[in-house]
Formats: C-alpha cells, structure tokens, sequence
C-alpha cells in the first residue's frame, strides 16, 4: 500500500473528534445528562460507553439515541473529506466498524472487508484499548454480524497474520482495482 497515495478517512477518530465540539457536547447533555461528562466538561467516553453497551433492558434505545446524534455529523464530515481530496490522491479508504450500519456505505464503490479471527481481535483490543473479551463482545453484538459484512463485501483481505501481510493483501486488491479503473 506504500506505493498508493492514499486518505485514509477513520470514522473512529472522526466520532471522537465530535466529542470535543460544543454542539455535539450539548446534544449529549441532553439526552445523558451531566454524569457523562468530566470535571473540565468532556465527555467522559467510558462513562458514555458504560451507559450505551451496557447491559440494561434500554441499552438498544440508548445506544440509538447516540447514533442519532454522532452519525450525522459523522457522515457530514466524511463527505467533507471526500469532497475535498486533491487530485494526487490513488484511493481514499473509509475505516469504518459501523459503515454498513450506518449507511456510510453509499459512500464506497467498494467494500473490502478485513477479516480478523476473534481471537486475535480479543488480544488486539485487549492490547490496544485495555478491553476485556467480554468488553468487546458487548460491543459487537450491536453490530452487524461480521458474517454478514463478510457476506456484503467486494473484497477480503486476510488480517490473522502480521500487519505487512494484510498490508500486502490491501495492496494487491487496492492496485488490481486502481488498474481497472484506470483502464476504463
């Protein structure tokens, strides 16, 4: 992928990004109330998360109403960032859990899916973001089924190896693509 001038848009840190805007802040006071925010007024995302992936009868609704609030802006920004890109750029990649969730799909002309064994996205997030097992199967199960975002994709790309090899294999699908596009 070394050889692709590429954007990579990440619909993760855009979300995060959001927490910090005055707008978004208060939206989320609204509807959560002050006790997911910290003593210089932030939004405390563990608090948040604890509140939304939690286990309450009302979690789905509650979760929802999250989405509600951050998935607009977070499309809004996307489309910015595409609408932006300069002329230089091979590809731009849309990292997104959510993307099909969310609808941010439209957005593609391609969907490659990057599978990772659940073993290894357990030790990853457990590495990563300091999360149990049990931490990221609460949060999967509001997902879509990986099966069937496997089963929605164009492309797969193999993640149980070492980052090069998933590198590699992002490549050869991203320049088989670029190729053919550029072809036509």
């Amino acid at each position: 992928v070394s050889d692709l001038n590429l954007l990579i848009i990440d619909a993760d840190k855009i979300g995060h990004d959001l927490l910090l805007s005055s707008d978004i802040k208060a939206q989320i006071r609204t509807s959560f109330g002050a006790a997911v925010f910290d003593d210089r007024g932030a939004v405390d995302r563990s608090g948040l998360a604890e509140i939304v992936f939690g286990s309450s009868s009302e979690q789905h609704e509650v979760l929802k109403q999250l989405e509600q609030i951050l998935h607009p802006a977070i499309r809004r920004e996307i489309q910015t960032q595409i609408g932006t890109v300069s002329r230089d750029v091979d590809a731009v990649i849309l990292d997104a859990a959510l993307l099909l969730e969310a609808g941010w799909d439209a957005e593609c002309n391609w969907l490659i899916f990057v599978e990772t064994p659940v073993e290894i996205r357990e030790q990853r997030v457990i590495r990563n973001r300091g999360w149990s097992a049990e931490e990221l199967a609460r949060r999967e199960a509001t997902q879509l089924m990986i099966s069937a975002k496997r089963d929605q994709a164009d492309f797969i790309v193999d993640n149980s190896g070492s980052m090069g090899d998933a590198a590699a294999g992002m490549s050869q699908i991203l320049t088989s693509l670029l190729s053919a596009d550029s072809d036509n």
